[in-house]
């Protein structure tokens, strides 16, 4: 497996997946409905197998909500379902990681929702969890 910047044809073909992703990632609370190609301004890199598209990341720096230190983002991590398990994930996040390290960037930040299992592989790189979003829905 290796890892390598997507080329404008592979993100494309990735954009396909979109609903697919938004649905697995927020363990169905979002439909797939949402268009979210703000993403894509963001360099993406692919994890190949034997020429094979096997995952992603998505990556993207912004400013700390409350210290505006610039922060490195994991916008989007996916592993196509036949390939979990492969160490695909690792090798993406631990790309990402040393990506941000090299760009001087000392805090890597990412969103998780309740009950995805990518949250133990995250925990297993040394992520804490920071802060927790409750709601109530009372009406449909």
């Amino acid at each position: 497996m290796i890892v390598r910047l997507a080329t404008e044809q592979e993100r494309e073909l990735i954009q396909q997946y979109e609903s697919v992703v938004q649905v697995e990632a927020t363990n169905g609370y979002g439909d797939g409905s949402i268009s979210n190609h703000t993403n894509w301004d963001y360099p993406c890199y692919i994890c190949v197998n034997q020429n094979t598209i096997i995952g992603w990341i998505v990556l993207a720096k912004t400013k700390a909500a409350f210290t505006e230190e610039i922060t490195g983002m994991i916008i989007e991590l996916y592993v196509f379902p036949q390939y979990r398990k492969s160490g695909c994930g690792t090798l993406l996040m631990e790309y990402a990681l040393a990506y941000f390290k090299q760009c001087g960037i000392s805090k890597v930040q990412l969103n998780v929702f309740a009950g995805n299992p990518a949250k133990r592989l995250y925990e297993k790189l040394g992520f804490k969890d920071v802060s927790t979003l409750m709601e109530i829905k009372w009406m449909d």
